[in-house]
């Protein structure tokens, strides 16, 4: 785990007045990915040798899924750092780490991506291990860089940034064509709230029409598409032998 580091110089940084306790909506996304590459690794391991069919579909999943981190940290790396550098400068180390951390699992994103195209084409035993193990080290990667950045970061965030700049953030986010289907990724952002809060959030941070379209139709398409995603197929395959 990374060492907990202290402030780097001054002590106070001046507070916009203006500022509210935002960073919780990117705690939602935070859990949304965690949840993503915690059990990407599975997801490998249940496609059964020479199953290219099924391998092509979990590909696209996983190639959606590292497009998404990817578009998330460079959001991060455009807006957050460079202001947290100038309005509190105290806190300089804390953001080397995070560009550190966000270097490290971007170089390791770009490896899995890679991985990926091989064990779709082949759904081999041995690309599979290594795009398994590749997938491991990223959610250990992301769960201490999740970490590190909710507790380092996102108070000072939320005290040097006014509700304009992180409007201003979203709309931007908002700018990128998600890499994966709409109420699939809504879907999955749904289950990734504590079930003891899930009602409350589906009812009070989605739009009324995107509640009602995915009440009638996108659970239904989120249900489908996850148990596809998700059925264990290492048993449902027996790979021809000569």
């Amino acid at each position: 785990m990374t060492t907990r580091l202290p402030s780097t110089g001054a002590t106070e940084f001046a507070a916009d007045p203006s500022s509210t306790c935002r960073s919780d909506e990117v705690v939602v996304i935070h859990r949304l990915f965690r949840r993503l590459f915690a059990e990407a690794p599975d997801l490998v391991r249940k496609v059964a040798s020479g199953d290219t069919a099924h391998a092509r579909h979990v590909a696209k999943h996983l190639r959606g899924i590292i497009a998404l981190l990817h578009v998330h940290h460079r959001t991060e790396d455009e807006y957050f750092w460079d202001v947290m550098t100038e309005r509190a400068p105290s806190c300089g180390l804390h953001v080397a780490l995070m560009r550190r951390q966000h270097d490290a699992v971007s170089d390791r994103l770009d490896i899995a991506d890679a991985l990926v195209d091989g064990w779709a084409r082949r759904a081999d035993d041995a690309s599979a291990a290594r795009l398994a193990a590749e997938l491991g080290e990223i959610d250990r990667l992301l769960v201490e860089h999740l970490a590190d950045e909710e507790r380092e970061a996102f108070p000072v965030l939320d005290a040097i940034l006014s509700d304009a700049e992180w409007d201003d953030i979203h709309r931007h986010a908002r700018r990128h064509k998600p890499p994966l289907p709409i109420f699939v990724l809504l879907g999955l952002m749904i289950d990734s709230v504590p079930e003891a809060e899930r009602d409350a959030w589906f009812d009070t941070e989605l739009p009324a029409p995107i509640r009602v379209a995915y009440r009638m139709v996108g659970r239904r398409q989120y249900e489908r598409a996850i148990q596809r995603l998700r059925t264990d197929r290492t048993r449902a395959v027996t790979p021809a032998t000569a």
